[in-house]
């Protein structure tokens, strides 16, 4: 049986959704959901080589102490940042003249900075949350097979599969139907994060949710929801050392699809609400800087290690 054809599209030499043509991406990429963070991070750059905006994405490459590297606005979900991340890794991959993968392709880093919500009381509001590992509370990750990671992510799995339906009630359409599943960040990006907040930070799992009320156990009068307080009750999963710290809604695809693709890949988001006490960061644009230059740092130091 043959190799199948790529089903990428590439209209010219410009990938479809991104809009880009290779030399317009850096092989070290941070991802973020905000398009006006994506200004916001390439303002630190030494130099912008390559501005691109097309439907909502927002790509800006140049460099950054002599380090090649791009920042890409995604937009919100899992289901944008999958368009994002197979057609990065299209740009990587492929050779768009013959449209035959490359051998031997130089793998990507990524860090995603994002912002987030806590559902843990001790956790305060503008603390940095580095992901070791995410909960998919999305289905995005399931359309690709790929092996867990480690024995944590099963576990992780079957624990919060547990205590999401345990916490439905019985009357609910839907109970047992809602299945989570599990991503690990890539350890050298955790360490190399972690090493560069130095304080005022916490590592643990990030929470991605599908949507940002009902699938975050927000309740609006009018519009029932599954699962009241499923924040709380996520509260209480605990795997090897590991709880949820915050919930976000891209990181569980980000992992799973970068360990597919060989690619190291992380996430650190400052918390700027805490769900418990109802405390609201309501200017936030300082904690998002310090994530930014942690961000910048630990690309730099994964980059210099290469």
């Amino acid at each position: 049986m043959g190799v199948k054809e790529s089903e990428l599209i590439i209209i010219g030499n410009k990938i479809y959704h991104l809009g880009l043509s290779q030399e317009q991406l850096a092989k070290n990429i941070f991802v973020v959901g905000d398009p006006a963070r994506a200004d916001i991070v390439a303002s630190k750059f030494d130099t912008i080589d390559h501005k691109v905006e097309h439907r909502e994405f927002i790509t800006r490459t140049g460099t950054y102490k002599q380090m090649p590297v791009s920042v890409i606005a995604t937009g919100i979900g899992t289901d944008n940042n999958e368009i994002t991340l197979v057609e990065m890794f299209g740009l990587n991959e492929f050779n768009f003249s013959s449209r035959e993968r490359k051998e031997n392709a130089e793998p990507l880093t990524i860090i995603r900075l994002g912002t987030s919500g806590g559902p843990q009381r001790n956790i305060f509001v503008g603390t940095l949350a580095i992901a070791s590992y995410a909960l998919g509370l999305d289905n995005t990750g399931m359309f690709y097979e790929y092996p867990a990671a480690d024995s944590t992510v099963l576990t992780i799995e079957r624990e919060a599969y547990r205590i999401i339906t345990d916490a439905t009630p019985d009357t609910a359409r839907f109970k047992g139907k809602i299945i989570p599943y599990a991503s690990k960040a890539s350890s050298e990006v955790v360490d190399a994060l972690v090493k560069s907040a130095e304080r005022d930070y916490v590592v643990g799992i990030t929470a991605s949710a599908s949507g940002f009320f009902g699938p975050q156990g927000r309740e609006i009068p009018g519009l029932p929801i599954t699962i009241p307080r499923l924040q709380e009750h996520l509260a209480t999963l605990l795997v090897d050392n590991n709880r949820v710290v915050n919930f976000e809604m891209e990181s569980s695809l980000l992992f799973h699809l970068a360990g597919l693709m060989g690619y190291r890949a992380g996430t650190i988001c400052p918390i700027i609400a805490n769900r418990q006490t109802g405390e609201f960061l309501a200017d936030y644009s300082g904690a998002v800087e310090r994530c930014i230059k942690v961000g910048l740092d630990a690309m730099l130091d994964l980059y210099n290690k290469r």
